[in-house]
């Protein structure tokens, strides 16, 4: 298996690593601590970074301040989405449902199911996508 890495950039020069490989340790601590450092976050109040990425999924750590949104981007193709709350709350809404989510919650929904979901409360969240 031919493993694969991101770059580093202007806004993670140190960012560069493994993003595909046989195994991954994955500090999601570590990650989160350094979203909600960067410029991203205090000025937008969002910011994400991928932690995982091959050809069928997707691992995203997403930090969202009270009242920011999350929106779906791009889901061709995309089978499954896992949402898995880490901190906070988050307001949902689906196909007409609508709830809260606190950490420890998780949310699925199945192909090319719209959504939308605002923070109620500064929160993460680890955002899974299939193909």
């Amino acid at each position: 298996m031919e493993e694969k890495h991101n770059i580093a950039t202007l806004q993670r020069p140190t960012g560069a690593r493994t993003l595909d490989a046989a195994l991954i340790p994955i500090d999601l601590l570590t990650y989160i601590k350094v979203i909600k450092k960067e410029e991203t976050y205090t000025k937008n109040g969002k910011n994400a970074i991928t932690v995982f990425k091959t050809k069928q999924a997707t691992v995203t750590v997403i930090a969202l301040k009270a009242k920011e949104y999350l929106h779906p981007g791009n889901t061709d193709g995309i089978g499954v989405m896992i949402l898995e709350i880490l901190e906070g709350k988050l307001h949902f809404e689906s196909m007409g449902k609508h709830g809260l989510l606190k950490a420890g919650s998780l949310l699925t929904l199945n192909r090319h199911l719209s959504f939308d979901i605002s923070a109620i409360k500064d929160s993460v969240c680890l955002l899974i996508m299939v193909k």
